[in-house]
């Protein structure tokens, strides 16, 4: 617990100095000595009621619930917390101040005094920015018995939530953004891992998927809403990178945004996918929830080291501004071409390199619009 300052007097405790001040000019001025003797009872009250919040230590610790614990940008996230006495203590909680990311949030205990049911108070936050999000410390304002004297006191205890990444809508399926390229080696031709026809299966109805998808024999079977999804697309593989180097804020904000919409424009078409964000590996299936990639994603920091790349996956990489020997890195290792998303402050040699070997690679600036970006990946050379 750390003390926040020094008791002041309340309003009843300002009024009790105000009438312990008037009782002595009254006894001087009437002659009524028995008016000092009011007074200094007065002014020994005030003064034992500010001593007593002064030196008294709150027995409390804060329960906080979070509801929800990870939230989308601009989610309404519930805050409830009560204060649970581990002793008996003789001061009073009168109101309460939360610290909040993005600011802070008060209001008066909904129950108080000692011996009562436990203080507690409530609040809501929307936050936008990605990332995790401290809720308290909580500081309270206490009071003697009689209101007299009051401090602020801070209580330990904190909590976290975590705000997912912006999510842009992408237009197009993944073949209109493979195209009709024959090379062998060409980039991300996201090719089925087995051979032959497609077989007609179904899963889950998913929101977003269009009506003419229905499979209503399967829908009619399981007594839940199937869709119609071909065997070779759902043994597709993709690879989505993550640059975290650089020391941009705000570039390193798009690109996990342009990682984290990618991610859910590939889920939603049944590919089975691969996070790496720096040092952060997560495979996600087709099948799978696509969250707790979101949540790496939410938490991704700079790191000084480039992530490791699959040498014949098909892959998208959303990286920075990066310079020739970083290209030429990727070149080593890489045995195929690439989909690449990069910084236009990036060398010029370093563009030159990976679109000579190939590589489909378009530029950004981190206000430029993500399904653009998008966009420009399958409108043939980059740029």
């Amino acid at each position: 617990m750390a003390w926040s300052r020094w008791p002041t007097p309340t309003a009843r405790g300002a009024v009790s100095l105000a009438a312990a001040v008037g009782c002595a000019v009254s006894a001087f001025w009437w002659g009524v000595p028995v008016l000092l003797s009011v007074t200094g009872l007065l002014v020994t009250v005030v003064v034992l009621a500010h001593v007593a919040v002064a030196v008294s230590h709150p027995r409390w610790e804060v329960r906080r619930s979070v509801v929800p614990h990870v939230a989308e940008p601009g989610e309404p996230v519930d805050i409830r917390f009560s204060l649970m006495s581990t002793r008996r203590s003789a001061l009073d909680v009168a109101e309460w101040w939360e610290d909040a990311s993005g600011g802070g949030h008060s209001g008066s205990f909904v129950a108080r005094g000692a011996g009562t049911s436990a203080p507690h108070g409530h609040y809501e936050v929307r936050l936008s920015q990605r990332g995790p999000h401290l809720l308290g410390p909580t500081s309270v304002r206490v009071t003697d018995p009689f209101a007299l004297a009051t401090r602020w006191t801070q209580l330990e205890g904190e909590n976290t939530v975590i705000v997912l990444p912006h999510r842009y809508p992408l237009d197009g399926r993944v073949e209109a953004l493979t195209g009709a390229q024959d090379r062998e080696d060409s980039a991300l031709r996201l090719r089925p891992s087995g051979t032959g026809d497609a077989d007609v299966l179904a899963r889950p109805y998913r929101t977003g998927d269009a009506v003419k998808r229905l499979h209503w024999k399967a829908t009619a079977h399981r007594g839940t809403l199937m869709v119609r999804h071909d065997q070779q697309q759902s043994q597709r593989q993709v690879h989505v990178v993550v640059d975290l180097r650089g020391d941009s804020a705000r570039d390193l904000d798009w690109r996990v945004s342009a990682a984290a919409s990618v991610l859910q424009h590939l889920h939603h078409d049944d590919i089975d996918l691969h996070l790496s964000a720096g040092w952060y590996e997560q495979p996600v299936g087709r099948d799978d929830a696509l969250r707790p990639a979101l949540v790496d994603l939410a938490l991704a920091e700079p790191q000084p080291h480039g992530p490791s790349l699959d040498p014949h996956a098909p892959m998208i990489v959303v990286a920075g501004r990066i310079d020739a020997s970083v290209a030429g890195e990727w070149l080593t290792t890489r045995r195929r071409p690439a989909y690449a998303m990069l910084h236009d402050a990036s060398d010029a040699e370093a563009l030159t390199l990976l679109r000579e070997d190939a590589w489909r690679v378009v530029t950004y600036r981190d206000r430029d619009d993500v399904g653009r970006a998008w966009n420009r990946l399958g409108e043939g050379p980059g740029r």
